[in-house]
């Protein structure tokens, strides 16, 4: 994992009952943003804010989902990979460490320093409850310059009455995958890397899965997901998916998620944790869950 994430950061932040983001919102820090540099990515211009020693704090009501956008700066004979960090506190209590390294993008350039380069951006994410939050970023240490960020805020829309989205327990960053204007979040999970979720019965739980398709496989594929309960499997399922043409994995430009699948476990009363393993080796999948 990039980021060293407490554990009350996952239980108060991302158990929110909450569907796919509407359209982002840049936002604008309520102290310390006087400072800003603008980058020119794609022809576009987009506005970023330098973590200095005092750092940033915005003020953003919830219920939403928040998107940290980073890059680093560095002089532009500097061309290998470069780590970088910095810290997210929500409302004073729960604190986020984000680690990032990444090579240099060689497209972007800087209207307020021409001389240097700048990496990939790292994206990091959380979902706030309903209410005014505070959030303070704060610079990582022993760094030469001082990390760029660029935060937006989205919106979500319902999953519907008697729908619940479930964050799994332990987790990797979330996915994005954007299908008809939509980003819709998903869970990366392969056999080494097996996801849990905790559901409260009696309910079902679908779990809901696309194929990440790499370069070098065909139009179509199979795989298989196994669900257990402790050392109990309660199902194998096989699928055949083919890439999809109207959808595509954010960020990641080289792999095409496959078009979705999904099965669903009928889930007896009381509490039960599940854990979910693609069960091909060298796979992986992306997956959501809803229980209902």
């Amino acid at each position: 994992m990039n980021q060293t994430v407490y554990f009350k950061i996952i239980i108060v932040l991302l158990l929110v009952s909450m569907a796919s983001p509407l359209e982002a919102k840049l936002q604008k820090p309520s102290k310390n943003g006087e400072e800003k540099e603008i980058l020119i990515i794609n022809s576009k211009r987009r506005v970023y804010y330098p973590i200095n020693e005092d750092g940033l704090t915005y003020s953003i009501d919830g219920p939403s989902r928040i998107e940290f956008i980073s890059r680093y700066p560095v002089i532009r004979k500097k061309k290998q990979s470069h780590s970088f960090q910095y810290k997210i506190i929500v409302d004073g209590v729960d604190t986020v460490i984000v680690n990032h390294r990444y090579k240099i993008q060689k497209s972007i350039k800087s209207i307020q320093h021409p001389k240097h380069s700048y990496t990939y951006s790292g994206n990091y994410n959380i979902n706030l409850n309903k209410g005014n939050h505070s959030i303070e970023l704060l610079p990582g240490q022993d760094l030469k310059y001082p990390t760029l960020i660029r935060v937006l805020s989205k919106e979500f829309e319902s999953l519907g009455k008697d729908l619940e989205l479930l964050i799994p327990l332990i987790h990797q960053s979330a996915v994005n995958i954007i299908s008809n204007k939509k980003e819709l979040i998903y869970y990366e999970c392969t056999s080494k890397l097996p996801l849990q979720v905790e559901v409260n019965g009696k309910k079902k739980l679908r779990i809901m899965s696309r194929l990440e398709f790499s370069e070098s496989m065909g139009q179509e594929e199979s795989y298989r997901i196994r669900v257990r309960e402790g050392k109990k499997v309660i199902g194998t399922y096989y699928f055949n998916t083919e890439r999809s043409s109207e959808s595509q994995i954010k960020n990641r430009p080289n792999l095409v998620p496959g078009k979705w699948r999904s099965c669903e476990i009928s889930v007896p009363k009381n509490k039960h944790t599940y854990s979910v393993e693609v069960a091909d080796k060298g796979k992986t999948i992306l997956t959501r869950f809803i229980q209902y």
